[in-house]
């Protein structure tokens, strides 16, 4: 690609804008970060938050040239409930990780890096309908969950609804999952630095009694209870197959917006670290650029199909039965049956429909 401006502008100080501003100030451009909050570290509504993910982690750093190993810790434990029935998941090469600008957290890492390496952050600068209009060639959009980005940039979302709660604790390196059937997504609880964040989320809007039959569980599963819960409501880049895309007329996209997401499980981490380094990687090799961003969205189609097609209308609405299911069978054999994964008899790719490893070739 013939050099213009060795200038460029990210907007999105979350994970993935870091990351393509430290590739981008190595390889020599002048870097600025805008960013609409007063700091970095994601949108103030959902972080700081902590989240548990399937990764790679060593191919991940060397991928994206950064090691991010001291802020992923393994999971010690990762349950799976279906009403009253306790399932185990497997949890090899499932850590967790903290978002935001705490100083324990993943983002915090990488400002620290940009910092170091003199990206210059202009904050309180949100991206508008008149900056997108005049957008300069090879500027990085990253702006994460954000519906407003969605509808200036014309990409397909859905929109989510739930109850998040967030705080101090004495619990690490910890989750679970909670399959309601008064939502069409789950309740999911994580914990790493002693602290944890907990959402209930639905692709349709999610009652007080919803969230009271969530609590009930919590304290009586786990032993758990949170007083302040807050209703909240966002973007997915999840609402068509085709959502994946690098390039945005002139602009480049990168993490979640980039719909760099697994369909199925929301899983976002690992598409937002891989993305960061490929919206990078498109202003030095667009092609290899692209090649890239479509072997790691590769799955995306055939796990949304499965996710509106299967799911959705056969198996959600029917948790009863599946809960009925796993009982008749037997946990314990199903918790068999899942740790296949670990060792390679069943890949990752089929056990979690729309997520792969990182590939270390």
């Amino acid at each position: 690609m013939a050099k213009k401006s060795r200038k460029v502008t990210i907007y999105g100080a979350g994970m993935s804008g870091l990351i393509a501003a430290i590739n981008l100030r190595r390889d020599g451009f002048q870097v600025t970060v805008k960013e609409k909050e007063p700091t970095y570290g994601g949108s103030s509504i959902y972080n700081p938050s902590t989240h548990v993910t399937p990764l790679d982690l060593k191919a991940t750093s060397k991928y994206i040239g950064i090691d991010i190993s001291s802020v992923f810790h393994e999971v010690s434990a990762c349950p799976s409930y279906f009403g009253k029935t306790k399932v185990l998941l497997p949890v090899h090469e499932v850590y967790a990780v903290e978002r935001g600008n705490r100083e324990t957290s993943l983002d915090t890492l990488l400002f620290n890096e940009c910092k170091e390496i003199g990206v210059d952050f202009e904050f309180d600068s949100p991206l508008t309908q008149e900056e997108v209009q005049n957008l300069p060639p090879d500027s990085i959009i990253a702006c994460g969950l954000t519906p407003s980005a969605y509808e200036m940039l014309g990409i397909p979302y859905l929109k989510w609804f739930g109850w998040i709660s967030r705080g101090e604790i004495r619990l690490n390196s910890y989750a679970w999952l909670w399959w309601g059937k008064c939502v069409t997504e789950y309740g999911y609880f994580s914990s790493v630095n002693n602290y944890y964040f907990d959402l209930l989320f639905s692709i349709k809007p999610v009652s007080k009694s919803c969230l009271d039959e969530y609590i009930s569980f919590m304290a009586h599963a786990e032993g758990i209870e949170h007083k302040d819960w807050q209703y909240v409501s966002g973007a997915v880049p999840i609402a068509s197959p085709e959502n994946p895309r690098l390039f945005w007329k002139n602009a480049i996209l990168c993490g979640t917006i980039s719909g760099a997401q697994d369909p199925f499980m929301w899983f976002g981490i690992s598409g937002a670290l891989i993305t960061g380094k490929i919206a990078a990687l498109a202003l030095t090799d667009k092609e290899k650029a692209e090649r890239e961003f479509r072997r790691f969205t590769r799955w995306f189609s055939q796990a949304f199909w499965f996710k509106n097609k299967i799911w959705y209308r056969f198996v959600r609405p029917n948790i009863q039965q599946l809960e009925r299911g796993i009982r008749l069978i037997g946990p314990k054999r199903v918790e068999k049956l899942a740790h296949l994964t670990e060792t390679g008899k069943i890949p990752a790719r089929m056990a979690i429909p729309g997520f792969s490893h990182l590939s270390c070739h």
